[in-house]
């Protein structure tokens, strides 16, 4: 069975690999994609996102480079690599241009937005602030997924965001603990362009994912492991462990994937 791993940081560099414990798990961005692969895994998506800390004085520059060496990542990967890339509310100008670009050289993936890596809250943007709400217009127009790290303390926002917005397909990272969980599984049930991936904390509950495809769906989940901080195989087992039905494992394992981008490049 196919297994595409929604969420995940592949790099090109030392400084964009941000597994935690790189000295004692090396890895050129070649091993890493054996390594994904003897997982299992038979395609990733995501951004590339540097371990050092975002540059305010820098701007949207150093966010551009960051998605340009996900392309050069994808031309090195082939047909493996889905690229994302970034944006930010407080360059609107920078990130519609930016997604013009994209769309052009056939990416449809936005994100892992991560704002908490790239200075956000100092600009004194969110989720629902202005600058990123226009750009969520464009995604639309460009029919273009969004893939955002979950703000645990914001649960009313991210549904505002995603109730702006019904013509953009959002996908939220990171279940989280059982209370942000439960809170994700409402607006997946609530909203037809809501959707969750598995990476990160929760996917490790025994019977969190037998809970969350008879609470919302298993239309509405989708693997991801936030490789190379977390071991792909254990997320990989953790799914088929659930002893879903095929059709529900397949689902999660590659298919709603699949499906968000057809939708993505039919529109």
């Amino acid at each position: 069975m196919k297994i595409i791993d929604f969420h995940t940081h592949p790099y090109l560099t030392e400084e964009q690999n941000l597994c935690m414990y790189k000295d004692f798990a090396p890895m050129s961005m070649q091993e890493a994609k054996a390594d994904l692969e003897q997982a299992g895994i038979t395609g990733i998506c995501g951004s590339v996102i540097s371990a050092r800390p975002y540059e305010t004085d820098r701007g949207f520059a150093q966010l551009r480079e960051l998605n340009r060496k996900a392309l050069e990542i994808r031309d090195i990967y082939g047909d493996f690599y889905i690229p994302g890339f970034h944006i930010h509310p407080a360059f609107p100008e920078e990130s519609l241009e930016e997604m013009a670009f994209m769309y052009e050289a056939g990416i449809r993936l936005i994100g892992e937005l991560v704002p908490y890596s790239h200075g956000w809250a100092q600009y004194g943007c969110d989720y629902d602030c202005d600058g990123f709400h226009r750009l969520l217009e464009a995604a639309g127009r460009y029919h273009m997924a969004v893939s955002y790290h979950t703000m645990t303390e914001q649960q009313e926002q991210m549904t505002r965001m995603i109730k702006a917005h019904p013509d953009v397909i959002f996908v939220a990272a990171h279940p989280g603990g059982r209370d942000v969980y439960l809170q994700h599984l409402e607006r997946l049930a609530q909203y037809g362009n809501a959707f969750l991936d598995l990476s990160g904390t929760g996917l490790f509950r025994y019977g969190m994912l037998r809970a969350g495809v008879e609470m919302a769906g298993a239309d509405k989940l989708i693997f991801g492991t936030d490789y190379p901080i977390c071991n792909p195989r254990m997320y990989v087992q953790a799914v088929l462990g659930e002893n879903l039905s095929e059709e529900d494992t397949g689902k999660i394992l590659y298919k709603n994937a699949e499906d968000i981008f057809t939708k993505c490049f039919a529109g």
